[in-house]
């Protein structure tokens, strides 16, 4: 949506009437022009959007598509916990859009989607994301439908709407033959498709799928672009869970090292495991409601295995040292990188064990 907002904010610059109120006309140029600018920089833009559209609602009226595509900018800029603040601006900037170009115009579609991403009812989203794909449809672009069916997919997906599974499966399913058929396989729309995909197979624990979806971002990254990036990162790293779920460790070792190449070693940093495996809670302990926690130092080998662990403070008793020893000795972690090569390391974790 941002290269949306970016369009938007652009067009609103270009179409400014001239004004009476000179100090007004001046305070929104320089705000708008500031926010522009952020933007460009990837900063932070709440604040300027805001202030250009509260300026812009005096500068174009209550009612005009300038003032409607600023709330939405105002909204693409609130961070995603804010989403009832981000729902009112986006069907603010629906309501003036609709009645000025009717339900069914391109101009209400990032509306539309806005309020789709924003809403917390899975019905109210399925509904908007009907209308988005109708939008498309009439358009008879099919880029547009298959972009459309992706963000439905994706938005009702984390929603997390079971009734509403088979619909959003079968809209990822027809952008995805689209995507396969018609664009590179390089592209953006491959990527986004293939970590959906994965993310729905992993669902329905189909995991050879899921890693197959997942190794063709790897392959692309390999082949195709000479830079690192977050969703190259976000592959390996889920890749290692799967493979260690269906337990291939050799295949999780060569991402645990993948990431570590990928990533620069900082003194003194905390590792994160890319796979762990909950301890069991000791039965003896369970059952009288007894709650403990173990503190434990171990070694990251250079293939990113966990060994020589070592318990250096516990409380509540042996049981629950053993079970977070077992636990501990599954897990899987990046090895420290030295001079290009991997390197074994030192470093700590603690398990708490709780009865809810």
């Amino acid at each position: 949506m941002k290269k949306a907002s970016l369009a938007i904010c652009l067009g609103i610059l270009l179409s400014q009437p001239c004004l009476a109120n000179q100090d007004i006309n001046s305070e929104f140029n320089e705000t708008y022009r500031a926010y522009l600018a952020a933007l460009e920089n990837q900063q932070d833009t709440t604040e300027l959007a805001q202030k250009a559209y509260q300026l812009g609602q005096k500068v174009y009226g209550e009612n005009s598509d300038n003032t409607a595509n600023l709330a939405i900018n105002y909204a693409n800029s609130l961070a995603t916990y804010q989403h009832e603040k981000q729902y009112e601006l986006y069907k603010t900037a629906y309501t003036i859009l609709e009645k000025r170009h009717g339900e069914h115009s391109t101009e209400v579609y990032d509306a539309l989607l806005g309020m789709a991403e924003s809403t917390q009812s899975a019905r109210k989203a399925s509904a908007y994301l009907s209308d988005l794909i109708s939008i498309a449809e009439q358009q008879k672009n099919d880029k547009l439908v298959a972009d459309s069916k992706l963000s439905a997919a994706r938005i009702l997906a984390l929603k997390n709407s079971g009734e509403r599974y088979l619909t959003a499966k079968r809209y990822l399913e027809e952008a995805d033959e689209y995507y396969i058929d018609n664009v590179p396989s390089n592209s953006l729309e491959r990527i986004q498709a293939d970590f959906l995909a994965a993310a729905f197979a992993q669902s329905r624990h189909d995991y050879d799928y899921a890693i197959e979806r997942l190794n063709h971002v790897v392959k692309v990254f390999d082949d195709a672009l000479s830079f690192d990036h977050k969703a190259e990162l976000d592959a390996h790293s889920k890749l290692v869970h799967l493979y260690e779920k269906i337990g291939k460790s050799d295949e999780a070792t060569k991402h645990c090292i993948a990431i570590a190449k990928m990533v620069p070693w900082k003194d003194n940093q905390e590792q994160e495991p890319l796979y762990r495996v909950h301890p069991k809670y000791p039965m003896s302990k369970a059952q009288l409601r007894q709650s403990g926690s173990v503190i434990m130092e171990f070694e990251v080998t250079p293939t990113g295995f966990v060994d020589n662990v070592a318990v250096l403070e516990s409380k509540g008793g042996k049981a629950f040292e053993v079970e977070a020893i077992k636990a501990m000795k599954k897990w899987r972690y990046a090895p420290k990188f030295e001079d290009g090569h991997a390197v074994a390391s030192t470093t700590q974790v603690q398990l708490d064990f709780k009865i809810n």
